[in-house]
């Protein structure tokens, strides 16, 4: 494999360069905004960035282009440690390092000017990105956008003074580069729902989640294998992290699906009472879709970010919520509002169902006189007597609910919650099962808690008379569901934590420019960090005199591309001002500025100095190698001369 590179390409600016680079960073910029990849993404454009405006060049070679990508995806495997796993098409443990190897390739090809490899590597890059839905209609966005910085590339590069032939190779290409993108675009789209399933079949042996909302029933079955959850992050907690954070409730069962009553659902309720209990303001971060129910905690008393609905059974609705941060205020206890006692409707069972569970239920709570005694017996029960497990084989003799609680088979949260709200109903309790999140990644350092995809948990609650409101009571066996769920590790320690709250951080950062990129960008310019910054890069322009000129008379002078002979030439030029005091001016060619050494310094000098001009302009115009030590031994020289030679105009030898 072989590409273009600077024998056929014409010599290009620092500018032109950095126009070639556009299409490799525009990529960078909506990987990074897709997958929250910022951490990977961020690096890799201030290093390039870099790279381009020092006039680095790396030589284009196979050995390299394989280091790159074996580099590049050894970060992208690197990051699912460290970052939100990205939601992607295959599993993260293959999209990671997928993406991290294109970015490595481009990264490389952009270098060494094979722009043609590099604007492809980043137009799969793009297509693979782009595979996220909530961007809407971003392909048509950025396809103009590539469309118009590839045009800016074509005039920059040089091809429309190639010829025709030049500049319709370069149309086709690009033709083919940005209809290659959406089409792989669409074709990962389309295939999503079976090819896609079938991959993380083979590459995980399980089914991949349905995601972070809580859908609108839950179904029970007698044989299942639930995946496990995922790690990628929801949300982000600061203060005191609450137990549970609730989003759905379902009071109406038949049997095998829990559902939320039309009555419920439909139900608004008035903002709670009792602001003056409102003694602590959780912060909750929205880092992902999670539907339109905002996980709270129970004794929310107002949420300041957006304007919320309350509906029955306390839960919250509010839309657009990703990329937002809101500040919950909550009473000091995670207590539910008093409401009136509920109908028979939460006492409802199958008779055929309540006839299986009847003769157990009242075994197990005969020695309980209230609802409260009965709801702790039952939570006791499986606590003591059942294991977590995501398989789930509820075959046998009656329901599946019988046949797990007489039998003590093994299942996770769900049945558990279905299986003691039943219970509780059969013994004339209302109960209800509610859905959510349990918060338990919490950073010492910080006090913030990252909330997980796997974190998703269920629960029940019941009614108590004596207190007129719903208490939570969680029937799963914590124990075993933390082993099952291979969550039982080692202390992380200072430096995990760290690497913990920088990740965080970034991610806060990720989702805000992802969903909510106005309000971000008003809020960086509105912080007292961003005055900080502007003050400081004033004052660093001012400390450096005029606006640049001194930069652009050293560009506009050396004018090469060659590092090492520019950096020859940079020493040529301080050498005649530290030792002569002579600056070039804006417009001065190098013999304008040897003319006024030779009458500040005399003709032994200038003499010297013209030497080391013929050497430069050889090598510079003619392609003649001069050496660093070459270059280096004659500004030596000059130097030397400069400082034994008289000094007729008062200008010392410093």
């Amino acid at each position: 494999m072989s590409g273009p590179s600077d024998n056929v390409l014409a010599p290009v600016s620092r500018y032109g360069r950095l126009v070639e680079l556009l299409p490799v960073f525009a990529a960078l910029v909506v990987h990074a905004v897709a997958h929250g990849r910022w951490l990977l993404c961020a690096p890799v454009m201030v290093g390039l960035l870099w790279a381009v405006l020092t006039g680095v060049r790396v030589d284009y070679s196979p050995a390299r282009l394989l280091f790159a990508g074996a580099l590049g995806m050894g970060a992208g495997a690197g990051m699912l440690w460290v970052s939100e796993p990205p939601t992607a098409p295959f599993p993260p443990n293959i999209f990671g390092p997928l993406c991290g190897a294109l970015v490595g390739l481009s990264v490389l090809c952009g270098l060494g000017r094979n722009r043609y490899y590099a604007w492809t590597y980043a137009g799969l890059l793009v297509a693979l990105s782009l595979r996220v839905r909530e961007m809407q209609a971003v392909e048509w966005v950025l396809g103009g956008l590539v469309l118009s910085v590839l045009l800016v590339a074509f005039l920059e590069g040089g091809l429309g003074r190639s010829g025709f032939r030049a500049a319709a190779g370069f149309g086709v290409f690009t033709v083919l580069l940005l209809g290659m993108t959406l089409w792989l675009t669409r074709t990962i789209w389309a295939s999503e729902g079976v090819l896609m399933d079938a991959v993380y079949r083979m590459t995980s042996g399980s089914n991949p989640g349905t995601g972070a909302e809580f859908q609108s029933e839950v179904g029970l079955r007698s044989l299942e294998r639930k995946a496990r959850g995922s790690e990628r992050p929801l949300l982000v907690l600061s203060g005191a992290a609450p137990a549970r954070l609730r989003t759905r409730v379902f009071d109406r069962f038949d049997g095998l699906r829990w559902t939320t009553s039309k009555e419920l659902e439909e139900r608004r309720l008035p903002l709670p009472s009792g602001g003056e209990e409102a003694a602590r303001t959780l912060a909750l971060t929205v880092l992902a879709p999670v539907g339109s129910w905002l996980p709270a905690p129970a004794g929310t008393r107002g949420v300041e970010g957006v304007r919320p609905e309350v509906r029955g059974g306390w839960v919250w609705k509010a839309e657009e919520l990703e990329g937002t941060t809101l500040a919950l205020r909550t009473a000091e206890q995670e207590y539910l509002p008093p409401e009136e006692a509920p109908g028979d409707a939460l006492t409802a069972l199958p008779e055929e169902l309540k006839a299986e569970l009847r003769p157990l239920a009242e075994e197990l709570t005969r020695e309980a006189r209230t609802p409260r005694e009965k709801a702790r017996k039952l939570e006791a029960y499986f606590h003591e007597h059942f294991e977590y497990s995501l398989y789930v084989d509820l075959r046998g003799e009656g329901s599946p609910l019988a046949v797990m609680v007489k039998e003590k088979r093994p299942a996770y949260c769900t049945y558990f919650a279905s299986a003691m709200a039943a219970l509780l109903r059969t013994v004339g309790v209302p109960a209800r099962v509610v859905g959510g999140f349990a918060p338990e990644d919490n950073n010492p350092l910080t006090g913030a808690t990252l909330v997980r995809e796997r974190d998703a948990h269920a629960w029940v609650e019941v009614f108590l008379a004596d207190e007129g409101r719903f208490v939570a009571f969680d029937p799963t066996p914590w124990r075993s569901r933390d082993e099952a769920l291979g969550l039982t590790q080692e202390e992380k320690g200072f430096w995990g934590n760290l690497v913990g709250a920088v990740g965080t951080f970034l991610r806060e950062v990720g989702a805000g420019l992802r969903y909510q990129p106005l309000a971000q960008v008003k809020a960086l310019v509105g912080s007292p960090l961003f005055g900080v910054l502007a003050a400081g890069v004033l004052l660093w322009r001012l400390r450096k005199g005029k606006w640049g000129e001194r930069t652009k008379t050293r560009r506009e002078v050396m004018g090469t591309r060659d590092v090492r002979l520019a950096a020859v030439y940079a020493r040529y030029l301080k050498t005649l001002k530290k030792r002569a005091g002579l600056v070039p001016g804006p417009s001065e060619t190098d013999d304008e500025l040897l003319s006024r050494l030779r009458e500040a310094r005399g003709e032994a000098v200038a003499q010297v100095a013209a030497e080391f001009l013929a050497h430069y302009r050889e090598a510079r115009y003619r392609g003649v190698p001069m050496g660093p030590e070459q270059g280096n031994t004659l500004v030596e020289h000059l130097d030397a001369t400069l400082r034994d030679a008289p000094s007729p105009s008062g200008r010392g030898s410093g």
